[in-house]
């Protein structure tokens, strides 16, 4: 079994995890540009000793405003203003009460019977499907909920699998409009042997039709929070969630790690980044994560790998079902899952609970990943499935129920001023690639360190940054406090007035002040001007332009004698020298103008 990370790290952007019909071995094109997170809303999670009243208080001091609560879990959807998502999920996670809060993130869709289309069916032969049905064709109490765009309701290879529908997403429809989900769906449990269509690996499994992404392939993390939590609360053995985004979102990981302690198992699509970058919620720890092979069992130039992932699956040029009763090819990692999602429904029919924890899913993970072909791939986890050694070994569970946790440690600390030793908020703490802000009290936590040796560095807006070797210990935090010296404050440069010049024009009098500084001409300097003449007196203000000048007009002035003096001469970062250039001068005005 793979060893999986908890990431740290925020993320902004969609993933697609499958491709339509004819882009089969070649790269997805690239998604379109899609908000990364909900507006006017994000999600939050108390401490679990927090009282209502106490959460009340801080919604109100905070600007928030409940809208709903995911249950199971008690994540609370809160609304907030337009443009304030970030800013406010910073500032929920700064109270101390507040286990997490982040932006409500959005993901995107992710790709020997007598059923005709089995004969195009690679995939099921690599994975020794027919041979894994002789031995098991899975049990219809067996249930795999397809989070994702919806099923076809009317597919005759589908509809009569389908034993709940409900909607998550914004869609008017539970009905699937995108397509993505139906082609899911009959991957992991087309009715199979019945003379049409394909045949799905789950073979006699149902369907939950769960859709969390709504028609134009998106979905909220909360959608499909709320989808897991139903899921595995109305009985599905199996939820398959060819989904993703590069963004991690802490609602869904404890939406899946609830789902798991009520005995799913949950199997994600590894992502289409072709590198070994984390694809959420694929990484998360209670996922399988699968990752996309070709005929030759070679890893798709388009499919996510690392040691994070779990196992492999075909994910090229796979057909399947199609919306409007139809059948064509996708490929993408979206394809691969629902084949682990299947296989996971034929496994649960002949495993028994080996380490007496009252669930299955431990036992049905360990014989899916302890029995894959080594196919010679790195980044794959244990290898390509293989349905029928899953069905037909005696694997044992392992000890525990989970899949073991990596041995991580953290580094904890606080940024003060070095002057007067005050906390210092929004301070920038970076580490191994992961960055974190100081809360109001200065303090901050990295988690999820491999152990070793790290540098450390904290810096903040006027002051000078600093930096320190920090050893992690596994299982323990190491302590990195920063006190910040506050840098000096910059020496402002000199500038003055070059000249004062004069100009008739027509009737007019224009008197242009040139502002300098060592370099030559200063644009966007402030430049306060008075004019007398005669006992009286004029006031200007106005801005250099590119050439240092500010120009300023008397109208039909009468003859006599003008004195112009700058009054005011600023810009930021300079300072007025005016013991350099000139700081008035005079001209006479004759009574013969034109």
């Amino acid at each position: 079994m793979s060893i999986k990370k908890t990431a740290i790290a925020l993320v902004l952007a969609t993933l697609l995890l499958s491709f339509p019909a004819g882009a089969f071995a070649g790269p997805p094109d690239d998604p379109a540009t899609v908000s990364d997170f909900s507006p006017e809303q994000i999600l939050v999670k108390f401490k679990p000793d927090v009282t209502l009243p106490e959460a009340a208080q801080i919604h109100r001091q905070l600007g928030g405003q409940v809208k709903d609560t995911i249950p199971g879990i008690g994540v609370q959807l809160v609304k907030v203003p337009k443009g304030q998502e970030k800013p406010k999920a910073k500032a929920y996670s700064s109270n101390p009460r507040v286990e997490y809060a982040e932006p409500d993130f959005i993901a995107q869709a992710l790709g020997t019977p007598n059923d005709p289309g089995f004969a195009n069916q690679w995939g099921m032969v690599k994975v020794q499907a027919s041979e894994a049905w002789d031995v098991t064709t899975g049990s219809p109490d067996v249930t795999i909920a397809i989070l994702d765009t919806g099923v076809d309701l009317d597919h005759p290879d589908l509809a009569s699998k389908i034993v709940a529908n409900i909607n998550f997403s914004s869609s008017s429809t539970v009905d699937d409009v995108h397509g993505h989900g139906t082609h899911v769906a009959g991957i992991a449990a087309a009715i199979t042997n019945n003379g049409i269509g394909v045949a799905g690996l789950g073979y006699r499994a149902t369907i939950m039709n769960v859709k969390v992404l709504g028609d134009d392939g998106l979905g909220y993390d909360s959608w499909i929070a709320k989808g897991i939590i139903w899921a595995a609360d109305n009985g599905a053995e199996v939820i398959n969630l060819s989904l993703g985004s590069p963004a991690p979102g802490s609602t869904l990981e404890t939406a899946i790690k609830y789902a798991w302690s009520k005995g799913v198992v949950v199997v994600a699509a590894a992502g289409n980044y072709g590198n070994s970058a984390p694809c959420y919620p694929a990484y998360y720890t209670n996922c399988i994560a699968v990752a996309g092979t070709d005929h030759y069992d070679r890893l798709a130039g388009w499919s996510n790998y690392g040691d994070w992932v779990d196992v492999a699956a075909p994910g090229v040029n796979i057909v399947s079902t199609l919306i409007n009763s139809g059948y064509g090819y996708k490929s993408g990692t979206s394809m691969a899952s629902p084949h682990a999602a299947g296989l996971a429904a034929l496994v649960f029919t002949v495993v028994t609970d080996s380490n007496g924890n009252g669930r299955l899913n431990d036992e049905v993970r360990a014989r899916i990943e302890a029995n894959c072909d080594d196919i010679g791939v790195t980044g794959i986890g244990a290898g390509r499935i293989n349905a029928y050694k899953a069905v037909s070994s005696d694997t044992p569970a392992p000890p525990s129920a989970p899949p073991p946790s990596p041995a991580t440690g953290s580094i904890a600390g606080k940024v003060t001023d070095a002057g007067d030793g005050s906390p210092i908020a929004g301070a920038t703490v970076s580490c191994n690639g992961v960055s974190v802000t100081s809360n109001s009290n200065g303090e901050f936590v990295i988690t999820n360190l491999s152990q070793g040796a790290y540098t450390v560095s904290a810096s903040a807006s006027g002051y000078a940054d600093a930096s320190q070797t920090v050893e992690v210990v596994a299982g323990q935090t190491s302590v990195a406090n920063f006190a910040l010296v506050k840098l000096p404050p910059p020496v402002p440069k000199a500038m003055w007035v070059e000249a004062i010049t004069f100009k008739v024009i027509g009737k007019n009098l224009r008197i242009t002040v040139k502002s300098v500084d060592d370099a030559g001409p200063l644009c966007d300097v402030a430049v306060s001007l008075t004019v007398t003449s005669g006992g009286e007196t004029w006031h200007f203000g106005g801005v250099t332009d590119a050439s240092g000048s500010a120009s300023f007009t008397l109208s039909k002035p009468p003859a006599g004698t003008y004195v112009a003096t700058v009054t005011r001469l600023s810009a930021v970062g300079y300072e007025w020298d005016s013991s350099q250039g000139v700081t008035s001068a005079s001209y006479t005005l004759g009574s013969k103008r034109r």
